[in-house]
């Protein structure tokens, strides 16, 4: 019985690995991002979503059961939170470290307000937004269609090229960059430095694009790249691990018998600060890359997506990646630093 439910086990993540999604997008080509990074910039505010606050307020109201409601409550004081703090939270990252679009001073408003500027002329600006990107998968019969699962994302495009609520919005826009993994903490606290450390990395990677003309350069490329550059940095750096991203199984003790570097395990709290100060330290982080899918059409199947992760060493200071662990294993699609990741830099020459 058991060799009957392993047997499945193994065709079941055959056939997800068989269906790929696109991984990271970026439809504009290197001469484009001259003018993208030129325009007078909009960062466009998270509005929160009327129906989906009313429906939990509702079922709070109907709920009688008093752990259920408060777990509601909680919730949707997250969601609130997590909306009020990003407004914030994006401002003083953007003052911080943002440095294309210097032209005018960058502008801030709602999902409303940028509509409106849409009717005027929206061929004059470029807009970054956060939103949450389902990505496309190709089904056993050749078809298109979207993942059920979606990857928040910072979306950097010409106004134009972003039209909301569009069918082929993933094919329009310009630029997007997956957001870094926040799960790990309570109510996906979303702290200053993830923000710093995101757009940090997206100018660096734009600026590769835009000055060596590449094609199709993402993410996950980029990283590799960068990781062959720069990994050799390591060897005179401390490996700062937070400690919510690492495997409960990797223990340092552990870790240290295949890696002989410096290393420095430490709070969620304490890696943020780091960051928001531009410490030169080799901070970990784990960047969502693309989407691992079943499209079968097998019922429950659709459950089995997973979304892959580059778990990489970062430079605090510049944002510069020096290292990252892509793999196609089953077991390291997610986004927590197991023992691997550290043996990898160890042999970095």
């Amino acid at each position: 019985m058991r060799h009957f439910k392993n047997s499945i086990l193994i065709f079941i993540f055959a056939m997800l690995l068989s269906n790929n999604s696109k991984a990271q997008i970026i439809n504009a080509k290197a001469e484009d991002f001259k003018e993208i990074c030129r325009r007078p910039l909009i960062v466009q505010l998270i509005t929160e979503d009327a129906y989906y606050v009313d429906d939990l307020q509702k079922r709070i109201s109907k709920t009688s059961n008093e752990k259920r409601k408060a777990e509601l409550e909680s919730e949707l004081l997250a969601y609130k939170e997590y909306v009020a703090g990003y407004n914030s939270l994006i401002k003083d990252a953007i003052e911080k470290v943002w440095e294309f679009n210097k032209e005018k001073p960058v502008e801030y408003k709602s999902f409303s307000d940028v509509q409106v500027l849409r009717k005027i002329n929206p061929k004059l600006y470029t807009v970054l937004q956060l939103i949450p990107i389902k990505l496309w998968v190709t089904n056993e019969y050749g078809i298109e269609t979207f993942t059920k699962k979606a990857i928040p994302a910072l979306v950097y495009s010409r106004m134009e090229n972003c039209p909301p609520n569009d069918e082929f919005f993933n094919k329009k826009f310009d630029y997007s960059f997956y957001m870094l993994y926040t799960n790990s903490r309570t109510n996906h606290k979303l702290y200053v430095s993830d923000l710093i450390l995101s757009l940090k990395i997206i100018q660096n990677h734009i600026k590769e694009i835009r000055n060596f003309d590449k094609k199709n350069y993402t993410m996950m490329d980029y990283a590799k790249d960068q990781d062959e550059e720069n990994c050799v940095k390591l060897k005179n750096m401390t490996l700062v691990v937070d400690e919510k991203l690492l495997d409960l199984k990797s223990k340092k003790t552990e870790i240290i018998k295949v890696y002989d570097g410096k290393l420095s395990i430490i709070s969620s709290e304490d890696m943020s600060k780091m960051i928001t100060n531009q410490e030169e330290e080799a901070v970990s982080v784990s960047i969502p890359f693309s989407i691992k899918s079943d499209k079968s059409g097998i019922e429950g199947m659709e459950f089995l997506e997973l979304i892959m992760y580059m778990k990489c060493f970062i430079n605090a200071k510049s944002g510069v990646i020096l290292s990252s662990y892509i793999t196609k294993s089953i077991d390291s699609f997610g986004p927590l630093f197991k023992t691997p990741e550290f043996k990898k830099i160890a042999k970095c020459k």
